[in-house]
């Protein structure tokens, strides 16, 4: 898995804010297609189709598929993905860093690292 798209977006860049996007979704794919794999049927949301410039939807959905998927794994319920200011830099990279370290739980979780 490519973790390091998920570790290299720079603030206020829409080009790398998108990129991020479209990895988490492939990951998101990922575990997803696993947990059916397993017989576990889990939330699909069109993650990889978010607007950078409006992600309030985007971050409830996110947020859905990260409960249960820790749910499933019986990993700790992720943090508040919804309490971000993407417009502040610290804000910013602290989701990023976080987001981060849950994927790697997940990933690890499942076999996939």
């Amino acid at each position: 898995m490519n973790m390091s798209q998920l570790s290299t977006v720079k603030f206020g860049d829409v080009e790398s804010l998108s990129e991020f996007l479209f990895e988490n979704g492939l990951q998101h794919k990922l575990f997803q297609e696993t947990f059916m794999d397993q017989g576990n049927p889990v939330p699909i949301y069109p993650l990889m189709d978010a607007d950078p410039n409006n992600l309030d939807d985007w971050l409830q959905a996110h947020q859905v598929e990260h409960q249960y998927f820790a749910s499933l794994l019986s990993l700790n319920n992720p943090f508040n993905m919804l309490d971000v200011d993407f417009n502040n830099e610290d804000s910013f990279y602290d989701w990023l860093s976080t987001h981060l370290y849950i994927h790697e739980q997940i990933a690890s979780s499942l076999g996939l690292t």
